[in-house]
């Protein structure tokens, strides 16, 4: 789901921050049908050795594998300069995943047994770090799609990050969208714009998974104005008087699209002419006049 919540273009250039072990970056790979630039950055070593290996079994070949820390990449970089699309699958508690729940740091668990403060202590860790690296992605200046992601359905690892962002977020131009709208599962309402986020659910779903979608608004806006434009379009054609709506099919065919390309003015030429033609027949066939 996370590949398609991103939803990158074919030729467009994607980072894959927390890449390892490379299942989401071949699987972005195959949606930008191998066109295009994908930086799969990895940190650890020999998670890199398994993301390379990910990489050479799909056969993508779009693909540069980055041994770096994405904390450490420079948003300013002419290397990241083009970079339109960021998925940010960080570390997480991994307690959505059928083999790794940590059920017993869920409130409905807490009543009647001892709290494991390790495990409570690491989730804090790694809520921090995902501040950070989602802080990150959203600084680099050319991104216009982010989407953050866990397999943990621990509020601190994914609404709670969300809502410590929005501010940032939206100071850098962002706003949140609804990656699958028909989805039943939404975020938790802890925060304003929760039933933009998405969840599954470990027992409906067999995992547990969360999914945040941050779109530029000037991107938004960009998609939305042709949309209006057409809108406006049809309701302003959808009000005409009667007399203007009852044009024949052959004058209908002559509205043209804009601009009036050299093309175009090929094709009313035709058009013209062969309507002479007829005329031209119809008067000597029959004497009609026009």
């Amino acid at each position: 789901m996370v590949a398609v919540a991103l939803g990158p273009k074919p030729g467009w250039e994607v980072l894959d921050a927390c890449a390892a072990p490379g299942n989401k970056t071949v699987h972005l790979a195959a949606f930008m049908r191998g066109n295009g630039k994908i930086i799969a950055c990895e940190l650890n070593k020999q998670r890199v050795k398994r993301l390379e290996d990910t990489i050479r079994l799909s056969g993508a070949s779009n693909v540069e594998v980055l041994h770096e820390d994405f904390l450490n990449l420079n948003p300013e970089d002419p290397l990241y300069s083009k970079v339109r699309a960021i998925l940010l699958d960080p570390s997480c508690s991994g307690s959505g995943t059928a083999a790794d729940r940590l059920d017993h740091l869920l409130p409905s668990y807490a009543a009647g047994h001892a709290a494991d403060f390790a495990a409570i202590e690491r989730v804090n860790k790694l809520s921090s770090f995902q501040k950070k690296a989602l802080a990150h992605a959203l600084s680099f200046p050319a991104v216009e799609r982010v989407v953050y992601s866990t397999c943990s359905i621990h509020q601190i690892e994914n609404e709670d990050v969300i809502k410590s962002l929005l501010p940032l977020a939206a100071s850098y131009g962002f706003q949140l969208q609804t990656p699958f709208p028909d989805w039943p599962r939404r975020g938790l309402p802890v925060l304003e714009g929760s039933e933009h986020l998405l969840r599954t659910d470990p027992d409906e779903d067999k995992e547990g998974f969360f999914i945040a979608l941050f779109v530029r608004k000037s991107t938004v806006d960009l998609l939305e104005k042709p949309l209006k434009a057409h809108r406006d379009t049809i309701e302003a054609h959808s009000t005409d008087e009667p007399t203007k709506r009852s044009k024949t099919r052959d004058q209908k065919k002559l509205v043209m699209p804009c601009p009036f390309t050299r093309m175009s003015k090929m094709w009313l030429y035709y058009q013209l002419n062969s309507r002479k033609s007829n005329i031209c027949d119809c008067e000597r066939e029959h004497g009609c006049k026009r």
